[in-house]
């Protein structure tokens, strides 16, 4: 994915697809759901994600600039959506409910995620694959 002098295009085209994607995030998670543990944002911005990781991963056959080491797929798949995405923040709240021993909130909330995740990437990929 990174070699030779192709390497500094890369970074940029991740840097490019990262901030507006990292906005994104922030602003769809403090506008929508503004409370501390903020399970409902994590889980439609993942949901998100996913769906349009799915809608990828259906065009990637199809379209040339969407294998993994074209610009198409670091500026929108690994920059974008890697930023857009909340994976370190769904880790500190599974952590938070782990923490105050809320055990039921904490295996729903963790089995929901990924289990959204997984149907989520399946129907982008579903309803896009052409």
């Amino acid at each position: 994915m990174f070699d030779g002098l192709s390497t500094y295009k890369s970074f940029f085209l991740v840097a490019f697809g990262a901030v507006p994607g990292a906005i994104c995030r922030m602003k769809i998670s403090d506008n929508l759901f503004r409370n501390k543990h903020n399970l409902w944002g994590i889980l439609l911005v993942n949901s998100s994600a996913c769906l349009l990781l799915g809608f990828f991963l259906a065009k990637q056959n199809y379209i040339h600039y969407i294998n993994n080491d074209q610009p198409l797929y670091l500026l929108l798949c690994v920059g974008f959506l890697g930023s857009f995405s909340t994976f370190s923040s769904l880790i500190l709240e599974i952590y938070y409910l782990f923490v105050d021993q809320q055990w039921m909130e904490l295996f729903l909330f963790t089995f929901t995620s990924i289990g959204l995740g997984i149907i989520f990437i399946s129907l982008g990929s579903h309803l896009f694959n052409a």
